[in-house]
Formats: structure tokens, C-alpha cells, sequence
């Protein structure tokens, strides 16, 4: 070749280099990032559809109203809800804090509303922005006194740990007020890392998104602008005092007992709210509430509430089985299968036995090989799904699943349920103590979509549920193979101690996301202290998504007055309870609203054309369920016998009107504990996004052969993957004690 030839070549090469030159360059110094706000709240008054939340009750003064809401919203500030909601990974781009606000009022029609984005990625300016988008959010109504909307402010406090006894949990912290004065000036994050950031979409990954999808580049790049921002937070000092410390610090707390103590310090009316706790992605294999049942990770007064379903799933139900056994000793081992659950680590020697089978093995070295799959699964907790080199999500079956609740969190902990949460005390330090929790439901959703649950349309927005085999695109430009453990050789675990997530299948985890639940509050008034009222003292209830009216009421307390959910009293009869539940209204398809151009839009673009559109009729309930819970009474009492679900069943005629019943415990004054009642109140069946699960083959025993992964079956992978099911709402507990008789 000529020199001529070879330079014209070079110049060639380097003109169609420098645009790529330039983009990683300009990538990487954050050339083209830029911050894009929280959003603008639409202004414009809107004719709600007939609100049907009837009155709940009336003695004197108190009569109340059901007030409906949505406690824990994400938008894009929250760095996770950025990346899912990148066109790459099937979401729109940015979801700033106004529209959890628009798509309350014109999409999901709500009462009330928070946005809890993650504290550990949000800096002083988001923070300031979230705070100003919330207060305009409440000034669109003139009638401050009977407002449309509620919203109010919190944010997600992110902890977890692969290590049970200091694992945490998910918890967000709402606030009472949204005024300057009694907000914090900071929000409080967790000092473990949810996401390794510097390993979240690195450049390279970045880089190829943004030439892959050229046309949304600019998500990309400001993608990138909120990694480095975020990556070079300056960190609070934790010897201070929270009002002495700058305001444009990163604030921490490494344990919930350091976060009740800022939360002190500040002094501001508060919940914190736990959440996801029985969801296996975040919540290691022996995690159990026992770890934080004590006075320091423990406050009463700030843990009154707690989130009981959501988009991530049900975590109320608490099963015996568990995800590996342990003998007290330090030495774990892999539990055989039973009715309602298949160990993970026992599907990891049936993956190993069906391919020594396929090679032609001997039996018994195919048993052998089956045998060390399961301990080596279990040597490595909680990396075991690596030990099983090349697995593919569907070889795993339906293991590591709670084949009995009622639309579970993905690989359920039963020990971090709401139900066991509820049974066990504490006995370290004189009176026994416990959780007192309420429930709620919420959606958890990572699009600003506050109260998804209204309609069972559109996965990829109203759910988190994202995974598509046909439109999969973001697993071509990561890395070709996963990282892989040593089957057969012991493994440091040392070598991982930075490695904060589970390993987990992103397909498997899209069949187990949902549209979300809902918090109701039976309220004196429609305003903000009402409202505060009403959670404070646990007079709130979940539902999963529909808006079915519940009431769970002690009826004959000595006092005369009606006890309702929630409460905490003595009593010196057997207890009687009265229920009442009423179906949700049925949706018509659409939109019924006064349309200008400002909500023309947001129905386009946020409700996509359907809204809340109740119709005159209900669902039907068809039954009300009672669990009776009776606390432990002694140190290491057996949980199992102490958790009666259900204890009573009542089938309902079928009524719009609802259904109501009337029950006595003719065993509370015989028993001389305390015991803890609640009410499921169930609904007719209806179809709902992921509503069944894995949809298993089964063979002819009854078993999982093969599953049908949310986003893979052939025809349906971008479709809703609808199921049966039959939508519930959970009271909060009441809890009552015999009286001590003096001595």
C-alpha cells in the first residue's frame, strides 16, 4: 500500500472515529448531562367520578370517612427508578415528582398520596425540588379544607445486609406537615449501598445504550450526570447533632435506632413505615424480625405502620417451612421439599441430577452429584443460584416460592412477616415487648404512578414488571456471561463482601410484580390532621389495589364506645367483633372527565387513555376471614401453633350491599394472654397482572414440570400476563389483654 493510500486511510479512520471519540469523552466528562427538575403540577380543577367511600360510622361525633391512598410512589430522582425507567429497559424516560401528583388526581383519582424516593441518591437540590413540587401539588385546591388531594412527603430509608442479624429492611419515613419549618433539611439514608454504584451501568454500558437508541440519547447522558453527581456526594458527620450539620451533606444512619434518633433530634411529627420485608431479592435466607425486636432498633413511636402488600407482593402470610435449615450451630443444610414450598437449594441438585442423566450417568452418580449440588448451594448462602453454572431461569421452577399466599413477594421469607412479626416478643428487659403494627398497602411504584392498582392495564407502566424476551434489549449490551462460582470447591466468601445484591433471575422476578395495594384511612375530616390521625393511631387498613370498604370493630368494650381497628385495649369479657365489607365499584373502560388541553395531555400521556371510571355497580364479597394471633408468652415459645389463619371463616350471600358478621372468642378470657385479632374481608374472582405467578405446568402429581416466565411466552411477551385472583382487604389488628388484677 502507498504512503498516499495509508495516509488518505488514516484520515478516513479518524473522521469517523472522532464522533465516537468525541461522545465517550463527552460522556465521561459529563459534556451533555444535564438536570431535568421536578416537573410541573397541572393546575387545572378536574370533575371527579362520584366518590363512593361511604360513611363509616356514627356515635356522637365521630362519624368518618374512608379516605384512599398510595404511601410509597418513586420518581426518577430515586437512581433505580431512573435506570428501569431508561427506553432501553421498556420505561419512558424521566417520571419527575409533578406527575405523581397529576397521575393521582386525573389517572388513579386518590385521597392521598407520598413520593419516598431513595434517600441515599437524592442531594440537597432534588430534595429541595421534591419539597416545592409537593407544596404546589397541595395548593391546586382553593378549599384548603376539604382539599381534592393530600399529598405528603417522606422518602425511602434503603438498608440491607446478606449478613440476618443486621439486616434491617426497606422502611420509608413519612412526615406529618409539608411546611419549611417542619420538614427536615435533609432526608436520611441508609449506609449500606442498595446498588454497587460505581458497577450501576457502567460508561461502556452507557456508551452502547446511547448509540443503540440514539433518539432517547439524552436519557443517557443525564443518566450518567446523576451517576456522577451522586458518586461524589459529601457525606454528613456523624458526630453532630442534625441541626448543626451543613445542609448540603449527605446524611446517614447505619441502623434504625441511629435513624429514630435523628428523627429525635429533628423533632417533626413522623411514621416509619417498614416495607418489603418478606422479599427475597432484598432480604436475605435466615432474615427474621427477631434481629430488631429491641428497644434501640425498635421505637413504637415511629414504627406504627406496616406496608403489608404492595407491587413487590404479599408479605402477611408466615409459613413453618424454611429456605434453608440451621441447627444453632452455624452449620446449615438443605430442607426437604413440602407442599407449599420447594428450597431453591433442592431444585439445584435436581438441575445437577437431570444433567448427569442427560450425560448418561449411573443413578447413583447422578444422586451423588445431586447430593453436593444441594450442599454446595447451601455452603455459599447467599450466592447459592451461582453454583449452578449456565442455569436458565426456567430450569428452576417454581423453588424458593410461597406455593400457598396469596400473590407472594418473590422467594418468600416467612420470618419476616407480618404475621411473625406480630407472634414473637421480646423478653430481655422486664415486661414483654412486641410489634404493634397497623397495616397498609401501597404500590411502590417507580414510574410516579401513585395508586396503580386501579385498573389491571398496562404492565410496563403500572407495574414494575419490565422483562420482555422479545424486546430484551439491555441483556445484549452487558456482559456475555454471568459470574460464576465453583461448583465443587469451597468458596471465600471474603472475595464477595462488596458484592451487595443476591444474585438473582430478572426473568423470574417480572412474574412476581404487581400493580400495587392501596392504604385506607377511616378519617374525621378530609385535611392533612385528620388524615394523620387516622394513621397514627392505626385506624387504616390495606387492600390490593381495589377499593373495597372494610370495617373490623370490638364492639362490647367496658367503655361502651366501639373499638375500632387498630386499637389496643384491655378487657375483662370475651371479646365480640362486628365486620362489614363492601366490593369495590366496577371500572368501565376510559376516561370520564372535563377535558382541556392541560388534562387532554396527562390522560395521553400518564393515564394512556384510562383512568378511575367507576360504574354504579360492585364486586361481590363472597367471604370474611379471622386470623387470631396469640403472642408469645414465653421465651422461645414455638411460633407455629401461635398463628391461627384463618381461625374463623364466614361465607357471605352474595349482596351490593356487602356483607357483615358478627363473631365472639369464647377462649380469650381462658387463654390469659394477650391475643391479636384481624379481618380478611375477600372478593369475587377478577383477572389481574401477574395473578398467576409462574403459571405452572403441572404433571400428574400435582407438580411444577415446567413455567410459563411473565414476558416469555410466545405471542405475549410484551402482554399483561392477566391471571385469576381474588382481591382482599386486611384490617389492621386489635389487640387486647385480660386486665391485671391487683395484687
Amino acid at each position: 500500500m502507498s504512503p498516499k493510500l495509508t495516509k488518505y486511510s488514516l484520515y478516513v479512520s479518524l473522521i469517523f472515529l472522532f464522533p465516537i471519540i468525541f461522545l465517550v469523552m463527552g460522556m465521561y466528562f459529563n459534556w451533555f448531562g444535564v438536570y431535568e427538575g421536578a416537573g410541573e403540577n397541572v393546575q387545572e380543577e378536574r370533575s371527579y367520578p362520584t366518590r363512593s367511600n361511604q360513611v363509616s360510622r356514627s356515635t356522637g361525633e365521630d362519624t368518618k370517612q374512608i379516605l384512599f391512598g398510595d404511601l410509597h410512589v418513586h420518581s426518577t430522582f430515586s437512581l433505580d427508578a431512573f435506570l428501569l425507567n431508561l427506553p432501553i429497559m421498556q420505561g419512558e424516560g424521566v417520571h419527575p415528582v409533578a406527575d405523581a401528583c397529576n397521575f393521582a388526581r386525573f389517572c388513579s383519582n386518590l385521597d392521598f398520596f407520598a413520593v419516598t424516593d431513595h434517600a441515599e441518591w437524592l442531594t440537597s437540590r432534588e430534595w429541595r425540588d421534591t419539597i416545592s413540587s409537593i407544596q404546589n401539588c397541595a395548593l391546586i385546591s382553593k378549599d384548603l379544607d376539604n382539599p381534592p388531594i393530600i399529598p405528603l412527603l417522606g422518602w425511602e430509608w434503603t438498608q440491607k445486609s446478606l449478613n440476618k442479624s443486621s439486616h434491617y429492611g426497606h422502611k420509608n419515613v413519612i412526615l406529618r406537615s409539608i411546611e419549611n419549618d417542619e420538614i427536615p433539611l435533609r432526608p436520611i439514608g441508609a449506609e449500606e449501598k442498595f446498588f454497587e454504584l460505581s458497577s450501576l451501568m457502567p460508561i461502556s454500558t452507557m456508551l452502547a445504550a446511547s448509540l443503540y437508541d440514539f433518539k432517547n440519547r439524552q436519557n443517557y447522558y443525564n443518566f450518567r450526570y446523576r451517576k456522577l453527581i451522586t458518586n461524589n456526594l459529601e457525606r454528613c458527620s456523624s458526630d453532630k447533632p442534625v441541626r448543626d450539620l451543613p445542609v448540603d451533606c449527605i446524611e446517614r444512619a447505619v441502623s434504625p435506632e441511629v435513624l429514630f434518633k435523628k428523627l429525635d433530634e429533628w423533632g417533626f411529627d413522623s411514621l416509619v413505615i417498614p416495607h418489603g420485608t418478606a422479599w427475597g431479592t432484598t432480604a436475605p435466607p435466615m432474615a427474621a424480625w427477631d434481629t430488631q425486636l429491641n428497644k434501640k432498633d425498635h421505637d413504637p413511636n415511629y414504627q406504627k405502620l406496616i406496608e403489608l402488600y404492595s407491587g413487590h407482593g404479599n408479605t402477611e402470610e408466615y409459613r413453618s417451612w424454611r429456605t434453608l435449615n440451621y441447627d444453632g450451630s452455624s452449620i446449615l443444610s438443605c430442607p426437604q421439599p413440602s407442599p407449599g414450598f420447594i428450597p431453591e437449594c433442592h431444585q439445584a441438585g435436581e438441575i445437577i441430577r437431570e444433567r448427569c442423566r442427560v450425560a448418561a450417568g449411573s443413578l447413583e452418580e447422578c444422586d451423588k452429584r445431586a447430593r453436593a449440588a444441594r450442599q454446595n448451594y447451601v455452603s455459599v448462602n447467599p450466592f447459592g443460584l451461582l453454583t449452578v453454572p449456565g442455569s436458565e431461569p426456567t430450569e428452576w421452577l417454581d423453588s424458593g416460592q410461597c406455593l400457598d399466599c396469596f400473590l407472594p413477594a418473590f422467594n418468600y421469607r416467612p420470618q419476616m412477616s407480618a404475621q411473625y412479626a406480630l407472634a414473637i416478643r421480646d423478653f430481655t428487659s422486664g415486661e414483654p415487648e412486641g410489634y404493634r403494627f397497623g397495616f397498609i398497602g401501597s404500590s411502590d411504584n417507580h414510574q410516579s404512578r401513585p395508586g396503580t392498582g386501579y385498573k389491571e392495564v398496562f404492565r410496563y407502566l403500572n407495574s414494575d414488571s419490565k422483562y420482555s424476551s422479545k424486546n430484551n434489549s439491555l441483556s445484549s449490551l452487558g456482559p456475555k456471561k454471568e459470574p460464576q462460582l465453583p461448583s465443587t470447591k469451597k468458596i471465600d466468601l471474603r472475595k464477595f463482601k462488596d458484592q451487595i445484591s443476591i444474585p438473582i433471575k430478572v426473568e423470574r422476578i417480572s412474574s412476581f410484580i404487581y400493580t400495587g395495594g392501596l392504604v385506607a384511612a377511616h378519617s374525621k375530616g378530609r385535611n392533612r390532621q385528620a388524615l394523620w390521625d387516622s394513621m397514627d393511631s392505626r385506624e387504616v387498613y390495606a387492600t390490593s389495589g381495589d377499593r373495597i370498604l372494610l370495617w373490623f370493630d370490638l364492639i362490647n368494650h367496658n367503655s361502651g364506645v366501639i373499638q375500632p381497628m387498630g386499637s389496643e385495649v384491655d378487657l375483662e369479657n370475651n371479646p365480640i367483633f362486628r365486620v362489614k365489607a363492601i366490593g369495590a365499584q366496577i371500572q368501565k373502560p376510559g376516561c370520564d372527565l372535563n377535558i382541556n388541553a392541560k388534562v387532554s395531555e396527562v390522560i395521553s400521556q400518564l393515564c394512556k387513555g384510562e383512568c378511575f371510571n367507576p360504574s354504579d355497580l360492585r364486586k361481590i364479597i363472597t367471604s370474611i376471614e379471622i386470623v387470631r394471633i396469640r403472642p408469645q408468652s414465653y421465651s422461645g415459645e414455638p411460633i407455629d401453633p401461635l398463628i391461627e389463619d384463618p381461625w374463623k371463616t364466614f361465607d357471605c350471600e352474595p349482596s351490593q350491599e356487602g356483607c357483615v358478621v358478627e363473631f365472639e372468642d369464647e377462649q380469650f378470657l381462658g387463654s390469659n394472654r394477650e391475643i391479636v385479632y384481624y379481618a380478611r374481608a375477600i372478593q369475587e374472582p377478577s383477572q389481574a397482572i401477574n395473578g398467576n405467578g409462574f403459571s405452572c405446568d403441572m404433571d400428574e402429581n400435582g407438580s411444577c414440570s415446567s413455567v410459563n416466565l411473565c414476558g416469555d411466552k410466545k405471542g405475549e411477551e410484551e402482554g399483561d400476563c392477566l391471571g385469576e385472583i381474588k382481591e382482599r382487604a386486611w384490617s389492621s389488628p386489635i389487640f387486647i389483654k385480660v386486665p391485671k388484677k391487683p395484687l
